[in-house]
């Protein structure tokens, strides 16, 4: 029998809870890298587990140590064991995380329901009585294993050349993604103390595109098992019409195939009539649909 709402409770969460979590949401359909996500909510108060009596059900995050268009933080699912009714839903994750939103500095906070796993199965409804407004739509999208082979591109112009990012470049390359996604609602960018620990660490896997010294694009690729990821893909502003976004795809491509992925995913923002364009150019299809709602908490 599945508990009635009622029965579920919100489980205090701590940094020394953090390997458990991780745990839970890599056996329960997490999609996220978990363990970066914890580094990107301001406090402990950030992160909702829900329980019943059989343990963890469900973990979810507001993220708003971000920079984005909207200047929104974001609630992010993690993971799932079964999905929790609406009222519980609203009182147990959706209210506490206005409360946490509204303590912070962030404009908005904005809560992406995407489909699986699903947090709530009338997470829309609930959402749009409480006042939230739907703000944009994500693709998600896939490049089967059986897609044919990337189109060559034309060699690199003499003084070009691809590097991983290190940490000579990365101030530069953090500036450089600042201002591509300055205005972009769907993609965030870390504080650079964060995002140069990240390139420190080396577990963060970037490509970058040097005109000489010049950062004029970037790709992050992400593997899972026999799955990869365009995690994040920009050009600079400087370099709009010069080809710069096939190669930096083409890249991220080969680098996922070298590593054994088959199928590689991405999200896109519905509205981006280019880069829909382009990745379905290199053998992209859209699988789902995920709505983005939102409300201004100041």
């Amino acid at each position: 029998m599945r508990p009635s709402a009622d029965s579920l409770r919100r489980i205090p969460f701590a940094s020394a809870d953090a390997d458990a979590i991780v745990a839970f949401c890599a056996a329960h359909g997490g999609t996220h890298d978990t363990r970066f996500l914890l580094g990107l909510t301001s406090g402990a108060g950030g992160v909702f587990v829900v329980g019943d009596d059989d343990g963890t059900r469900a973990a979810a995050i507001v993220v708003d140590r971000i920079r984005n268009g909207a200047d929104a933080a974001q609630l992010e699912t993690l993971g799932v064991r079964a999905p929790i009714p609406a009222s519980a839903y609203m009182r147990l994750v959706v209210e506490p995380a206005l409360v946490f939103a509204r303590s912070g500095e962030r404009r908005a906070l904005n809560v992406v329901l995407q489909p699986a796993p699903s947090l709530c199965d009338r997470a829309e409804a609930a959402l749009r009585d409480a006042g939230f407004a739907h703000r944009y739509d994500l693709f998600e999208m896939r490049r089967p294993e059986s897609a044919p082979a990337p189109e060559a591109l034309a060699p690199l112009p003499g003084g070009w050349s691809w590097a991983v990012l290190d940490l000579a470049h990365a101030d530069q390359a953090h500036a450089a993604l600042v201002e591509m996604f300055r205005d972009a609602l769907a993609t965030s960018i870390i504080p650079l103390a964060d995002f140069r620990a990240a390139v420190a660490s080396g577990v963060v896997n970037w490509r970058v595109l040097l005109d000489g010294d010049r950062v004029a694009g970037l790709v992050r690729t992400r593997q899972r098992g026999a799955r990869g990821e365009i995690a994040i893909l920009g050009r600079a502003p400087a370099y709009r019409g010069q080809g710069v976004g096939p190669r930096l795809l083409a890249e991220g491509l080969r680098v996922l195939r070298n590593a054994g992925a088959g199928e590689i995913d991405l999200d896109v923002e519905v509205a981006n009539e280019s880069a829909l364009a382009l990745y379905r150019r290199f053998g992209f299809e859209v699988l789902s649909r995920t709505p983005v709602f939102g409300l201004t908490v100041r």
